[in-house]
């Protein structure tokens, strides 16, 4: 079955290729109506599964299909997935999606981290990855955290944001973590912190699916969501495709899950890349990523540690694993020591 409808769209959307090379689009209901009739082994139902697929698929994330229970999920989830502290510098915040209570845990939580770590938090992660929303108030009340004087950040169909002025904005450098499940006001937030300058963002390109969606129920219980309106950041700039990211980092879906649940466990031991040093040991060395080259440049500093830390035999931390958190854990480490706090 599966086979046959994929058949089937394939030849909906070759005969709609065909038409538009030649300037001329047919009804729809004409191609349906000949199908039906022609095709041997094609039922109504099959025909209608690949003509709603067809129709999925050609307009993209303007256009999607969802079950209640989905909704019901995510309102239930708590503000954030994850917080912690990384290699006792660096907080990192998981936000499970963009939604009305996302500020205040937000705030609330970078306090309290702060409080409990004396002052000692160089760098922020916000990893976006598989976060969703739809609440542009949301995020950009979230990008005011980081934000000390007044300017626009997000415009959406219904109203607009801006940030307000204060004095205690968050001052470090921010690396945001972003991938293709990255969608909607998860998509707005990552775009309007990197217009603001206030980090850069690493992973793959996000889902573009940032607009104003409106529902409707269908009589098999699926809602059809469909974008009614587009959203803005404060220069402009229509969020109309995925945000690009400063920094792209390939990375499998499957594995960056994975590294969610346990950001130290490494996946795919290095067992050939080993084995190929040994047979050609005159073949090129990696090249120093930026923690390697921070710790070149602090080597006399660090010298005496380093031997203390020799000499009680101390086992050396636990390396992150995950390539994506990993380039932002050194991005943040190089750009605490070459650059002062962020103005606001």
């Amino acid at each position: 079955m599966k086979t046959r409808n994929l058949i089937l769209c394939s030849l909906l959307a070759a005969a709609v290729s065909r038409a538009a090379a030649a300037d001329s689009t047919p009804k729809f209901d004409d191609i349906y109506q000949i199908l039906r009739a022609n095709l041997q082994g094609a039922t109504p139902e099959d025909l209608n599964h690949a003509a709603v697929q067809g129709l999925l698929d050609q307009l993209g994330p303007r256009v999607s299909l969802i079950e209640p229970s989905a909704a019901a999920t995510a309102s239930n989830a708590a503000p954030l997935a994850c917080r912690r502290v990384l290699d006792n510098a660096f907080a990192y915040f998981r936000p499970a999606a963009v939604a009305d209570d996302l500020p205040a845990a937000f705030r609330a939580a970078y306090r309290e981290m702060i409080q409990t770590n004396k002052g000692k938090i160089k760098g922020l992660v916000l990893d976006l990855r598989f976060a969703g929303g739809l609440d542009y108030p949301a995020a950009a009340k979230v990008a005011d955290c980081f934000l000390n004087s007044d300017r626009p950040l997000l415009n959406w169909q219904s109203g607009s944001a801006r940030a307000t002025t204060k004095t205690d904005a968050i001052s470090v450098p921010v690396a945001i973590l972003v991938n293709s499940q990255t969608t909607g006001a998860a998509e707005a937030l990552a775009a309007v912190l990197r217009e603001s300058g206030v980090g850069l963002i690493l992973g793959g390109q996000t889902a573009g699916q940032a607009s104003i969606f409106k529902e409707f129920p269908l009589q098999n219980g699926l809602r059809l969501r469909v974008a009614v309106g587009q959203v803005s950041l404060g220069a402009g700039k229509a969020l109309t495709a995925g945000v690009l990211p400063d920094i792209p980092i390939s990375c499998s879906l499957d594995d960056q899950h994975a590294y969610l649940l346990d950001p130290y466990k490494v996946l795919h031991p290095p067992q050939s890349a080993k084995t190929d040093v040994a047979a050609n040991p005159a073949q090129d060395q990696p090249r120093l990523n930026e923690t390697e080259l921070i710790r070149e440049h602090r080597e006399g500093e660090d010298a005496e540690a380093s031997l203390a830390s020799a000499k009680l035999d101390t086992p050396p931390p636990p390396a992150v694993a995950d390539p994506v958190l990993a380039r932002a854990l050194d991005l943040l480490k190089g750009l605490a020591v070459v650059e002062p706090a962020r103005p606001g």
